[in-house]
C-alpha cells in the first residue's frame, strides 16, 4: 500500500513535546559553546507532563539549569551522558 500526501503534513491537536524546535534546547548547546560545563544530569519520569531531562552547568562559580521533555533535548543529553556531544 503507498500512502501519497498533496500539500504539507499538519498534525491537529495540542502540543506534544518531541515535535519541532526546542528552545531550550538551543539554549543547552548555547551554553556549552560558551564554556558552560555540565555538573549534573537527571531524568525525572514522572514529571508532570511526561518525563522530563534536566541539565545542571556550571561556570565562574554561576550555576544554571535546562529542562525539557522534547524528545531532541533527551536524545542530545544522552549523548553528554555518554560523551558524545
Amino acid at each position: 500500500m503507498v500512502v501519497r500526501f498533496r500539500g504539507p503534513l499538519r498534525l491537529t491537536g495540542g502540543k506534544m513535546a518531541g515535535w519541532g524546535d526546542d528552545p531550550e534546547l538551543e539554549r543547552l548547546r548555547n551554553l556549552i559553546d560558551e564554556g558552560w560545563e555540565v555538573t549534573e544530569i537527571t531524568e525525572d519520569r514522572d514529571a508532570p507532563g511526561g518525563p522530563a531531562d534536566t541539565v545542571v552547568l556550571t561556570k565562574d562559580g554561576d550555576t544554571t539549569s535546562c529542562t525539557s521533555d522534547h524528545l531532541a533535548f533527551h536524545r542530545y543529553v544522552e549523548g553528554l551522558r555518554e560523551g558524545e556531544a
